[in-house]
C-alpha cells in the first residue's frame, strides 16, 4: 500500500481539495497527515478524502490542535522538562483519538529535536563550505555533537521511554501501531541504536521503527552509517517505510528528486509494510506521480 503525505500539498483549509485530488489521481490508497498539518485541518479535510474513496491510514504525532503562531513550536515528547513532555503527550493522545476515529492504523511518532551545545545550522553551513574533515570546522562540530549525544544517551532514551509508556497503552487500546522514524543527525532522535533499544523495551507492544532511506542516507553522508547487519535488520523489522531522498545532509526530498546511499538503495524493506511517499510542496504533479511509481517499484 502507498500513502501520500500531506507535505507534498499542504492544505490551506477545509475547502482546499488539491491534496485529495492529487492522491486520487496518483492512485494511492490513502493520505498521511504529516508534520505540516494540525488536528483541525485533519478534521476539515477528512470528508473530502473519504468521499474520494481514499483512507487516512496514518497521522504524525503530536500535531498541534490548530496552526501554531509564528515563533511557536510544538512541545517535545523527549524534552528535559517534565511539563513540556506532559503537554506533548496530551497532544499525541488527542492525535491518537483523531486517528482512531478516522480508522487510521499508524501514528508516526516524532520526539522533537535535541538541544546540543553545537548547532545544527552551523553544521549545515560547514557542510556547504565542504569543511567536514576531522581538523576542519564541520568535522570538529560534528564530533562534538556526536560525543554529547552519546554522553546523554541514557537520559534521552529514558525521556522517550517515559512518553512511550503512556502512548503505547493508548495506541494498543485503539488498535494503532506507533512507528518511530530514526534520526538523521545528532540533533534528532532516536538514533538507530536508541530506536532499537526502545523497540526492544516494548517487545510485544504495537511499536516499531520506520525504514527511512532519506534519513539513513544522511547518516551515511555524515560518516555515521550503521553496519550492513543492522541496516538489514532495520529493513526486515520496520513497520512502515517513509519514501524520500536526501540532498547533501537534508532528507525529505520527493523520491527521484534527490539521492540515496548505495547501501540503503540496495535494500528493500518488508514487502507487506505500507509506504508513505513524502517530499516538499514545490514538486509538480508529474514529479509526485513519478515518485509514487518509484515507491511501487514500477
Amino acid at each position: 500500500m502507498i500513502f501520500l503525505a500531506s507535505d507534498v500539498r499542504p492544505p490551506r483549509g477545509g475547502g482546499d481539495d488539491a491534496l485529495a485530488r492529487l492522491a486520487a489521481e496518483t492512485g494511492v490508497e490513502g493520505v498521511h497527515f504529516g508534520g505540516v498539518a494540525d488536528l483541525a485541518l485533519v478534521e476539515a479535510q477528512a470528508p473530502t478524502i473519504l468521499r474520494l474513496g481514499l483512507g487516512i491510514p496514518s497521522l504524525a504525532l503530536p500535531l498541534p490542535e490548530r496552526p501554531l503562531p509564528a515563533g511557536r513550536r510544538l512541545p517535545r515528547l523527549a524534552a528535559h522538562a517534565r511539563d513540556e513532555r506532559e503537554a506533548a503527550i496530551e497532544l499525541a493522545l488527542r492525535g491518537l483519538e483523531a486517528a482512531a476515529t478516522l480508522g487510521a492504523r499508524f501514528g508516526v511518532l516524532y520526539f522533537g529535536e535535541v538541544t546540543l551545545a553545537s548547532r545544527a545550522a552551523d553544521l549545515g553551513q560547514a557542510f556547504a563550505r565542504r569543511e567536514m574533515e576531522e581538523d576542519e570546522a564541520g568535522g570538529r562540530l560534528l564530533a562534538a555533537a556526536v560525543g554529547e549525544r552519546r554522553a546523554r544517551a541514557d537520559e534521552i532514551v529514558d525521556a522517550c521511554r517515559w512518553a512511550l509508556e503512556r502512548l503505547v497503552r493508548a495506541a494498543e487500546r485503539k488498535g494503532l501501531t506507533l512507528a518511530l522514524p530514526v534520526a538523521a543527525t545528532p540533533w534528532q532522535l532516536p538514533s538507530p541504536r536508541e530506536g532499537r533499544l526502545l523497540a526492544d523495551a516494548f517487545t510485544g507492544a504495537p511499536l516499531g521503527l520506520c525504514w527511512d532511506p532519506g534519513r539513513l542516507s544522511v547518516l551515511a553522508t555524515l560518516g555515521l552509517a550503521i553496519s550492513d547487519e543492522r541496516l538489514k535488520a532495520l529493513a526486515d523489522t520496520a513497520v512502515l517505510a517513509i519514501e524520500n531522498d536526501a540532498v547533501g545532509i537534508e532528507a525529505g526530498y520527493l523520491p527521484g528528486l534527490g539521492e540515496r546511499d548505495a547501501r540503503v538503495a540496495a535494500i528493500e524493506p518488508g514487502a507487506s509494510i505500507p509506504h508513505i511517499v513524502t517530499g516538499g510542496p514545490d514538486a509538480s504533479d508529474t514529479e509526485v506521480t513519478a515518485a509514487v511509481r518509484l515507491a511501487r517499484r514500477e
